[in-house]
This record gives structure tokens, C-alpha cells and sequence, in this order.
């Protein structure tokens, strides 16, 4: 792997990180702060909205500085940095928001740069690869970077967790600055006429929204079950509180062995990626909202919907950078981004109101696989999606993409 790369997905890991942490030092907040359970919830909540509504907006305004990437990609990793530190300082729950605020807006626009800057720096045939190895850090993230910062936060309390992270993302930037990224091409003239008289080219091309309700619906579907995996496995399967510790990684072992495979079938397969990867997740939540079998078979299959949600990643990436085409890549690019965050409220929203509602926990499965398969639908359904995706790989990486945004997760 290329040293810029590697720099690269270490602070996608430090960002996926910050991103997820709080659900393991939860009560530990709770008990410092003098605040409830559920209010120290909504730092995730808080987080996730923020980096959906300011994602675009900071977007946006790189655009217009027209930022070398050498200054973007320091300069943001130092506001996530700061919101690190601040968290770890805050003297009330308030601040705390605050800090976790601003690491949020630097998040969309970082993970769009890093993923663009690989696309870019890789061989033609190797686009969707070279971006799946910088999201290969969210992966890591769930597997190692959230169970050690629990560990620490367990250990020295709360705030060495932001600390922590606060010291491991100021060494990845490090790094990142002793690496030599490419500025991204210039940016082709765009034609005034080609919206027609009278008319402003949107901002959006309608396929570009296309794909992030298919990006939304198949995260949702997803995070609808793993949101409330915990009771599903224990309570439905009748694995030992334990054993859901070891299932969890299995799922983020999964996801990571999904991300490498689903890169590679990205730029090899890149009509069939998308539909085969939403298939096999709704094929698995199905199975999984039947009456459980043989316990580890429910385990084989949990496993295997996280390989092929993180699976899906690499190729949706893929597919929205060539439905933007040359209209306004890097604003698609962080709807794209926007789109797996709103995937992931929306899921787990729709659970918690089955549970509320009374419903079993397999309905959970149930409805998480009828939205995979919509979203399944809705990507085969598009009419320009052979011409959109095989662009994609034969195209060069959008001229503005890597001065701000580029998929992912």
C-alpha cells in the first residue's frame, strides 16, 4: 500500500473512531457529566446531523477557496483535532456537544478528499480499490479503534478516550503531511449552453439523487437489524451476552474482508457490483427474520451481511461519482457521504418504532430486508446505469473532486 494511502486511512480510522465511540464510554459520561443515558445518546445523534446538514456547506466553501489539497487535508484533520481536545476538556455536557460539533464538521468533507485523492493516485483499472483501502479505516474503526478506546475509557475514564484520540489523529496527520498527495487536475471549462437558454444547469443531476436514495435505503435496511443487534442475538438466537462481543467482530471482520473484495469487484464488475452487493444483504436479512435454526448458521449469516454491506461501499462510490459526471462532482459526492449518515438514523429510527410498537425482534430483519431489496430495485431500475458505472471506471477521477468531497463511508 502506498505511504499516502496508509496515511490516508489512518485518519479515516481516527474519524471512524470519534464517530462511534461514545456508544462504549456511554455510562461512563453519564455518571461524570450528571446527565441521562439517553441524553449522552444524542452525541451520536448530534454528530450524524451535523455531518449530514454541514457536510455540503463545508464542501462548498473549499470549492469556492480553491484549497491545494496539501493545506485542505491538514487544515481539517486540525479542526478534527481540536474538537477531539475541546471534548476532552469540556467542563459540562454542553461543551462536550460543542467539541463533538466540530469534529463533525470536518468529517464528510475529509473522507470525500482522501477517498478522491486514492481514485486519482491509482491505476486506471484499480479506482474503486484504491478508494476501498482508505474506507478500509471506518472498518478497522468498528473492529479495533471503538473496542480500545472503550478499554482506555474504561480504564482512566471518559475523556482519556478523547485524548487519545485527540493523540492518535495529530500523528496521522503527521504522517499525512510527510506524504505527497497530487493536487487534483484542473477543472474542465463547463458549457453555459448546455442547460439551454434561459435555463441553470442543476446543481444535482437527477441520477446523482438516484443513487443516494439507493445508498440511503440499503444502509437503512442494514442498520435496522444491527442497530439492535445486542437483543436480537440474545433474546431471538439465545447466544450468551458474551458471545454478541465476538459476534460484533465477527460482523466488523466481515465488513473488512467485504470492503477489499467489493473494491476489487467494483472496478472488474462494476455493472454487477451494486446489485449483487444489495442482494446478498437482503437475502441475508430475509433469512435472518425466519425462525432461527441452527445458532451459528444465524452467525455465519450475520457475518456475511457485514461483508457485504461494507461491500456495497466501494461500488456505490463508484457509481455516484459517474452519475455526476462533470455537473458538480464533489457536491454529489457529499450527498453521497449524507446519504449512508441519514441510512443510518433512518434505520435505526424504523427499529426502535417496530420494538415501540410491539413488534418481535425478527420484524426488525424483516423490514431491513424489504428496504435492501427496494433499494436493490431502485438500482436496477435505473436507465443510465450500465453507460453511468462503466464511465466510471474508464473515466479519469472529476477534475474537483479531491479538493473536497469523494464518497464513503
Amino acid at each position: 500500500m502506498p505511504l499516502p494511502v496508509f496515511a490516508m486511512m489512518a485518519c479515516t480510522f481516527c474519524i471512524g473512531t470519534a464517530e462511534s465511540v461514545i456508544a462504549g464510554i456511554l455510562p461512563s459520561i453519564a455518571r461524570d457529566v450528571g446527565v441521562s443515558f439517553t441524553a449522552v445518546g444524542t452525541l451520536i445523534s448530534v454528530y450524524a446531523l451535523t455531518v449530514v446538514l454541514a457536510g455540503p456547506l463545508v464542501t462548498a466553501a473549499t470549492i469556492r477557496l480553491r484549497l491545494r489539497r496539501a493545506v485542505l487535508m491538514p487544515a481539517l484533520m486540525g479542526v478534527f483535532v481540536l474538537g477531539n481536545v475541546q471534548a476532552a476538556l469540556a467542563p459540562g455536557f454542553g461543551w462536550l456537544t460543542a467539541g463533538r460539533v466540530v469534529s463533525a464538521l470536518a468529517h464528510s468533507t475529509l473522507i470525500a478528499a482522501f477517498v478522491a485523492a486514492a481514485r486519482e493516485m491509482a491505476p486506471a483499472d484499480r479506482r474503486a480499490a484504491w478508494g476501498a483501502k482508505v474506507t478500509l479505516g471506518i472498518g478497522l474503526s468498528s473492529v479495533a479503534g471503538v473496542p480500545v478506546g472503550t478499554l482506555i475509557g474504561d480504564a482512566h475514564g471518559w475523556r482519556s478516550t478523547f485524548w487519545a484520540l485527540a493523540a492518535s489523529s495529530l500523528a496521522a496527520t503527521l504522517l499525512l503531511m510527510r506524504c505527497t498527495v497530487p493536487e487534483a487536475p484542473a477543472a474542465a471549462p463547463r458549457r453555459p449552453e448546455a442547460a439551454g437558454p434561459g435555463r441553470r444547469t442543476p446543481a444535482l443531476p437527477w441520477p446523482v439523487l438516484l443513487v443516494a436514495l439507493v445508498i440511503t435505503l440499503g444502509t437503512a435496511g442494514v442498520f435496522t437489524l444491527y442497530t439492535y443487534a445486542s437483543p436480537y442475538l440474545t433474546q431471538t438466537v439465545g447466544f450468551a451476552p458474551r458471545t454478541v462481543t465476538v459476534l460484533l467482530l465477527l460482523f466488523g471482520l466481515g465488513g473488512i474482508v467485504g470492503n477489499t473484495v467489493g473494491g476489487r469487484a467494483a472496478d472488474r464488475l462494476p455493472y454487477a457490483a451494486v446489485p449483487v452487493t444489495l442482494g446478498t444483504a437482503a437475502a441475508g436479512l430475509l433469512l435472518l427474520a425466519l425462525p432461527p435454526g441452527d445458532r451459528w448458521a444465524v452467525a455465519g449469516l450475520f457475518c456475511l451481511l457485514g461483508a457485504a454491506y461494507f461491500a456495497s461501499i466501494p461500488a456505490l462510490n463508484s457509481s455516484i461519482v459517474a452519475a455526476a459526471g462533470a455537473s458538480s462532482p464533489t457536491m454529489a459526492l457529499t450527498v453521497n457521504n449524507s446519504a449512508f449518515c441519514v441510512g443510518i438514523a433512518l434505520g435505526s429510527w424504523l427499529g426502535g418504532l417496530l420494538l415501540a410498537d410491539g413488534h418481535p425482534l425478527p420484524s426488525v430483519a424483516a423490514a431491513g430486508a424489504a428496504l435492501a431489496g427496494a433499494a436493490l430495485l431502485l438500482s436496477l431500475a435505473r436507465p443510465d446505469r450500465r453507460r453511468a458505472v462503466r464511465t466510471a471506471a474508464a473515466a479519469p477521477a472529476p477534475a474537483d473532486a479531491g479538493r473536497s468531497t469523494a464518497a464513503t463511508r
